[in-house]
């Protein structure tokens, strides 16, 4: 196959921010609709800076790849765009993405958290596409 027949292959196997945003709904037993909504309870912005941290870190990623490689892939989605899905500005992103980051850092069950929902939304993606 040729580079221009495998281009709409790989592009449907692209992690979005949606699949993102159902995996961490899932996983706080939220709604969708809870997760973006304006609440700032704990709990739902507590999951809503997982999943905005999580589509910075996976969104735009082809699912299925070996992603726990070690190494940290460049970001494949804008602070604005993942603002947009989550209907907050891009500071606000950035701040869930500092937070996160650093507890990720200091906390090995966070980290292992984000690990596991990284692992779901590539294996969710690729048993989507076979």
């Amino acid at each position: 196959m040729t580079k221009e027949q495998l281009a709409p292959l790989v592009e449907q196997r692209r992690i979005s921010i949606r699949r993102v945003q159902d995996a961490v709904a899932k996983e706080f037993h939220l709604t969708r609709a809870e997760l973006l909504s304006r609440s700032r309870g704990q709990r739902i912005a507590y999951a809503r800076h997982i999943a905005m941290f999580l589509s910075r870190e996976l969104a735009g990623q082809t699912a299925g790849l070996a992603h726990d490689t070690g190494a940290r892939p460049k970001p494949g989605v804008s602070f604005p765009r993942i603002a947009m899905a989550f209907c907050r500005d891009h500071f606000s992103v950035i701040h869930a993405c500092k937070a996160i980051e650093c507890r990720r850092q200091f906390d090995p069950g966070m980290a292992r958290l984000l690990r596991r929902l990284g692992a779901e939304v590539h294996d969710y993606d690729a048993r989507q596409v076979s």
